[in-house]
Parts: C-alpha cells; structure tokens; sequence
C-alpha cells in the first residue's frame, strides 16, 4: 500500500487527469478541490488530500481541511481539519484508516482537529491514539418547524426508507397543521434596517474583524468571501454520474449561503448573519452582532417565516440562551450538542473559556 499526499498543484492536476474521472471511488468532487485550492489559508506545501493506493486501485482517502487557529497569548498555529476519511469496504480492518491518520497527523504536526466525532465515527478516531479522550462539547438549540419525517427517518433504517410514501403523507397533514398554527405568527422587521449582502466590503470587514478577536480561529471579510464563493455541495435537480461516485456530499436539490447586514440609524453595521440553506434545513455559520439577542432572534424568525424552514440549528451561546426563553417558529425545541475531537497536543491550547468556536468554523460551513 502507497500514501499519496497531493498539495494544491497536486490535487488540481489529479482531479483534472484522467486517471480520476476514471476512479470507481472519487476521493473528492471537482468543486470540493476547487475550494480547497482556494482557501486563502492554505499554502503551496500544505496536503490537502491523502490517496491510499493498492497498485492502480483507490483503496481509501482523507480529506485535511488547513487552518489557522489563534489560542491566547501563544504563537498563531497551522491546523488541519480533518473533513473525510474513507476506506473501501473490502480493505476494511486492514489498518487502512490508521495509516492515513499517521501521515496526516505527523504533516501537520500533531495539530489535528474535527467537528465528525459522533457515534459512527468515534471508534475511529479513538483508535488512532493522537486524540484527547474527552472531546470538547458545544451546547445548541434545534428548532423543528415544519414535519420532515421523510429526511430525518428514511436515512435510518431500511423499513423507513420502504415507507417513504407514508411519511410523505405523514409530512403532509403535520405540515397543513402547522401552517395553520404558524400562520398566526408574526415576526415584523419593519424597525430593524436589515440588507442583503452580495459582498464583503471594507466597512464590513473592518466589523466583522472588530468582533473575532475573542474566537480561536479568527475568520474574517477574506475567509468569508472564499466561503461565499467555493461551496463543497451545489445545486441540482438529479445526482450525476460523479455525484454518485463520491461517497460524501456533493449536490442538493437547495443548497444556498446567504448573508445579511443590520445598521442603525446612522448607517452604522451592528450585525452579521450568514445563513445556510440546505433542502429546508437552516444553519448560521457565522453571525456577529454588537445589537441585543431579542432583536437577532427577531430577525432570525422572520427569515424563517420567509424562507419556509423546515429546521434551524445554532450553537451560538448568546442565541441559544435567547432562542431557549423567546417566542420562536418552532412548535418543538431541542437541546443538541456537538463534538469536537482534538489531537492531544494541539488540545494543550485550548484553555480559554471566554474563546469560542463559530458555527461554521472548520468545514461545517460548506456542508
């Protein structure tokens, strides 16, 4: 077995070769590569992605996500974020995984993290022995708005995707239910002077930049624009050929990134919003605000009122403590956490309590 670790140039002429439109398993979709050739925190010489190779055959990747991470009162430190890691079935419990994990982990000097440390993936990372036992947990807020039990149940077992049909009956009458309640909920902005942002200009990245100081990776107007700009999944109305040769997300019937700005009466920027919107489902990546908690929750309700939401997850402390006590869109609210799993040593940086991590910190702004 051979690992392969491709840079910037190396992952651009992969993914333009013939040898990868001819690969069984994509280890990456074309956009995806785009992306990470374009991340502004990349440099010439970081790996990007790790290729294991069987002679000609693809037999498992890792994709490495490079970053900056500012803990307090130390030197700035290169970190990977590690975005996928796949093996193909029939090499499986061969030590494939393990082998990926060493070559990345000793690349990036032992400064590996990752948002993916759930149930199905814990078993992996803790076998590898370079991660901190204990993950660190974000605290956040689900809000269901609209029934959605075809998306939340078909994935999990083989008997609900057989009774897709019926939970798409199911969806429906919830959703005519719902409407009705919901419809009795008003959420004006008539007060709040909010715009659509089309672009990151100097006067707000001069405000985004005043509020990331106090978070440990620190992206502002030049990593937002490149986020804006370089989505991992696009939309379509049908899977291709290559969707379906990559085994992470590539496409979606909905996928947007939209952001928005609030000003005062002077003209002056007191909040950010960058929203996701993926088949229903809301997310907010990032969101700076120097306004009270009521009034982005306020906004916040209105554009899912506009948008017809399904969902809205945040794990922002100043909104989940003000989504948890306001009258939302919701007609049920959950407690969720997430995890995050760091190498051991980088794990010796992260002391502060007062720095906090941005929703889309790491990859999750893409997916």
């Amino acid at each position: 077995m051979e690992i392969i670790s491709l840079n910037k140039a190396a992952l651009l002429e992969y993914v333009n070769s013939n040898s990868f439109e001819k690969e069984a398993n994509l280890p990456i979709s074309f956009h995806r590569a785009l992306s990470h050739a374009n991340n502004p925190r990349a440099n010439v010489n970081d790996i990007l992605l790790f290729l294991a190779k069987e002679g000609e055959e693809l037999i498992g990747y890792m994709g490495v996500l490079p970053d900056l991470f500012f803990p307090e009162h130390q030197p700035i430190v290169k970190v990977g974020w590690v975005t996928c890691a796949w093996v193909k079935k029939k090499h499986r419990g061969k030590g494939i995984i393990g082998n990926l994990f060493t070559e990345a982990h000793f690349k990036y000097n032992g400064n590996l993290l990752s948002y993916d440390y759930v149930q199905g993936t814990k078993r992996m990372y803790d076998a590898t022995g370079f991660f901190a036992h204990k993950p660190l947990a974000k605290n956040g807020i689900r809000l269901y708005i609209k029934s959605d039990f075809q998306r939340i149940l078909a994935p999990k077992s083989s008997l609900f995707r057989k009774s897709e049909i019926v939970l798409k009956g199911l969806d429906a009458a919830g959703n005519s239910m719902l409407n009705l309640y919901q419809s009795g909920k008003a959420f004006p902005i008539d007060d709040l002077k909010l715009e659509t942002v089309t672009g990151i200009n100097d006067s707000l990245n001069q405000f985004i930049t005043e509020q990331t100081n106090k978070t440990y990776f620190q992206r502002q107007g030049r990593e937002l624009k490149w986020i804006l700009a370089s989505p991992w999944v696009v939309e379509k109305d049908k899977k291709t050929d290559l969707d379906n040769r990559y085994y992470f997300s590539s496409s979606a019937k909905e996928f947007k990134n939209l952001a928005f700005q609030l000003k005062d009466e002077h003209g002056k920027i007191t909040a950010f919003f960058f929203f996701t919107v993926r088949n229903g489902v809301v997310k907010l990546p990032y969101f700076f605000s120097t306004i009270p908690s009521k009034d982005s929750v306020l906004v916040i309700n209105h554009l899912l009122q506009k948008w017809g939401a399904k969902e809205f997850t945040s794990f922002h402390p100043k909104l989940v403590s003000a989504l948890k006590e306001t009258k939302t869109m919701a007609f049920h609210k959950k407690e969720v956490n997430r995890y995050l799993v760091v190498d051991k040593q980088l794990s010796k940086s992260i002391t502060h309590v007062n720095l906090f991590m941005q929703d889309g910190d790491g990859d999750a702004a893409f997916t």
